[in-house]
């Protein structure tokens, strides 16, 4: 989330390295395609489609699931947030294409 869109391949990676097989990755990002400063901090928004990108680079990486929420702190009821369980494994995954 606070980190530059083209450093998430590398981040992912390395994610995907140092969990168990079997194991579960959780990420979140804000949904949108906004990337830049915002209120002090760097964000990359994220959309399906944008994360399906960084996906594509990580062959061995799976999205388990993947849904859009809202934000349940007061006042921001209008963010959404895309939400994936991601994992290694290929029992009870599938990747986006």
């Amino acid at each position: 989330l606070h980190v530059e869109k083209a450093k998430l391949p590398d981040i992912l990676k390395r994610m995907t390295k140092a969990v168990k097989e079997n194991g579960t990755i959780y990420v979140s990002f804000k949904y949108g395609d906004f990337e830049g400063m915002k209120d002090g901090r760097y964000f990359t928004y994220l959309t399906e489609e944008r994360f399906g990108e960084l996906v594509k680079e990580i062959p061995e990486l799976r999205i388990g699931k993947l849904w859009v929420s809202g934000d349940v702190r007061a006042g921001r009821g209008d963010e959404m947030w895309l939400n994936m369980i991601l994992g290694k494994d290929d029992v009870g995954y599938c990747k986006i294409v």
